[in-house]
């Protein structure tokens, strides 16, 4: 087909030159400025070893109509000359040959430098087929963005990290690794935030220009390449330059992140057939995990333009859709913005690439992302807004309550969650009378909660159903020792003494367990009530209580081997008098661990 072309370039320039352009498709609006996603396409210029074997530009952008662009296609016929296939795109902002690296950066690239400074998620990506000129695009926008972030033009001050590695097939490879073997392979792991986790990767912080094109000049040097019959240099893996922003400020908890993504080219059945079996495995493994991405495009696409509730983004089946899950869940629960470069390439041998990228080009245009906050749910800390952290505070974080203003100041339910134990510990005791173990225990409180919210495949809505619980269902899948049916403020201690209650209490100096910490104990029944059989930890039989003076079997309640963790004792038991007894400690079970852990 290649050779049928080049014998009949000059009845294609001849139809090209005929060729009268029709009105463009307008099945989608301008581009919106509220739109979190960008898309822009580049068409490199026709380059010297093309024109010398006769390739002629197929591409061709209109004078008079932003973003609109016309793919002519020979078509060979049976009978008969040629005739002319010709499609219309609308590609979004659209630079042709002569457009620079330069003007796409202010355009597309620069906008997002502010969105991640002040704590947002920023992506860039650029694709297309194999020689289209994407890890030239990349490798100049990376240096733009290494001289924007240290010119002093952004406000304030942040710390820089930069973690540089590549994805091929299911593996992942940190390109800064120091090992001699070469990148170092290490895990994306998901924490319980949903946000992806480079577990294993380098990431050094950099604090000038200088130092950061140091990196992408040592990631460069060891990123995967190949020899193509489109590109000498082709890569061969997807390459990430990640960018984690950090705020100084204490009170600033989330850190604003930068991908920036040269993604593998694919190739065309003509472009490996001289490729050996594990050049054959290599193209296969890309061109699937692009074949993945396309169908993310197609479900965001269908998200966007359908009234349907929910719609399947397969993003964890690569590793690259799920290192850019934050472009594709649409459940995430961080801000993001994505600018998207469609590198095409001009010849007319190419028209079959070229349609397939302007084709996802034009569905992501037509593409409406926004940032939609997660409707409040009680029961997932995740959605909650800083006034429902607050309430939370005040209802659920003991006696003293903890004060809100102290703690979350301006925090919501996912930023408080992420903030670091020390910190929130540290806020907690700035209220009067709160101690460190009460600051710890809601601190556990809230993250068993969040974990719960997680497990949970679906969670009903804040606001449906009847409204009531199934009391039997609710006992039996409580994990802690609180009273269900307790009302605030409840009796008095000693009033609500009952089997199954934990207590704190003061023992004698000759008891032969007692803790340094707080010691407790789990109510089994009432010291007359025990039986002539019952024996203590001593091994004495437990006699009737005597001058009518109030006693109760216990439980030994034992620190853990993890810090704050206890374990209960069922058959060490012992006898406590009601007068040695402190205050009802609050137990929660965490059947990760298999340990129980002290709430409030």
């Amino acid at each position: 087909m290649e050779e049928y072309l080049l014998q009949n370039v000059q009845r294609y320039q001849l139809l090209v030159k005929r060729f009268v352009p029709p009105p463009a498709k307008r099945n989608a609006a301008p581009e919106p400025t509220a739109s979190n996603l960008v898309v822009a396409t580049r068409i490199r210029p026709i380059l010297e070893d093309e024109i010398s074997s006769g390739q002629v530009p197929a591409i061709f952008t209109r004078k008079n109509e932003s973003g609109v662009v016309d793919l002519h296609e020979l078509k060979r016929v049976v009978r008969g000359l040629p005739t002319l296939n010709s499609s219309v795109y609308q590609a979004g902002k659209v630079y042709g040959a002569d457009s620079t690296t330069d003007t796409i950066y202010e355009d597309i690239v620069h906008p997002l430098l502010p969105w991640v400074w002040a704590g947002n998620v920023g992506t860039l990506f650029a694709y297309g087929q194999t020689g289209s000129g994407k890890t030239f695009s990349i490798s100049r926008l990376e240096r733009s963005v290494a001289g924007a972030l240290f010119d002093g033009s952004l406000p304030g001050k942040r710390k820089i990290f930069v973690s540089i590695f590549e994805l091929a097939g299911s593996s992942a490879r940190d390109l800064l690794s120091s090992q001699l073997t070469g990148p170092a392979p290490f895990q994306l792991l998901e924490d319980s935030f949903g946000d992806i986790q480079l577990s294993g990767a380098s990431e050094f912080e950099v604090g000038f220009t200088g130092e950061f094109l140091q990196l992408i000049e040592q990631a460069t040097a060891y990123r995967k390449t190949a020899s193509t019959e489109k590109n000498s240099g082709s890569s061969r893996s997807h390459a990430v330059c990640r960018l984690r922003i950090v705020n100084p400020d204490a009170n600033v908890v989330d850190d604003g992140y930068l991908y920036l993504v040269d993604l593998a080219g694919s190739e065309a059945a003509r472009d490996i057939f001289d490729h050996s079996a594990d050049r054959m495995k290599e193209t296969r493994e890309i061109n699937m995990s692009l074949s993945v991405l396309k169908d993310c495009i197609r479900s965001i696409a269908g998200v966007s333009t359908s009234n349907s509730k929910k719609s399947y983004v397969p993003f964890r089946q690569s590793t690259l859709t799920k290192t850019l899950k934050h472009v594709f869940d649409p459940s995430g629960a961080r801000k993001c913005k994505t600018a998207v470069l469609a590198c095409v390439n001009p010849s007319f041998l190419d028209t079959g690439a070229t349609k397939n990228t302007l084709r996802y080009a034009e569905m992501l245009f037509a593409t409406r992302t926004t940032h939609k906050q997660p409707g409040h749910n009680p029961n997932v800390p995740m959605t909650w807004s800083n006034k429902d952290v607050r309430h939370y505070i005040v209802t659920k974080s003991g006696n003293p309550s903890v004060a809100p203003f102290d703690l979350a100041p301006n925090e919501t339910g996912a930023q408080l969650l992420r903030l670091p134990v020390e910190i929130f510990v540290e806020r907690c005791m700035k209220t009067p009378g709160v101690t460190e173990d009460q600051a710890r225990a809601f601190h556990l409180k809230l993250w068993s909660l969040h974990t719960d919210s997680q497990q949970k495949q679906s969670t009903k809505k804040a606001g449906q159903g009847s409204g009531t619980t199934d009391r039997q269902t609710l006992a039996m899948s409580n994990k802690s020792s609180r009273d269900l049916s307790e009302t605030s403020p409840g009796p008095p201690f000693i009033e609500r003494i009952r089997p199954g209650i934990t207590i704190s209490w003061n023992p004698p100096a000759h008891f032969p367990f007692h803790q340094k910490s707080q010691n407790l104990a789990v109510v089994l029944c009432p010291q007359d009530a025990a039986g002539e059989h019952a024996v203590d930890v001593r091994g004495n039989f437990v006699q009737r209580s005597q001058n009518g003076e109030k006693a109760f079997l216990c439980a030994l309640v034992l620190s853990g081997e993890t810090a704050l963790s206890y374990e209960i004792h069922l058959w060490k038991q012992f006898v406590v008098p009601v007068q040695d007894m402190q205050a009802e400690v609050i137990l929660e079970y965490d059947p990760a661990t298999r340990y129980y852990h002290i709430s409030v």
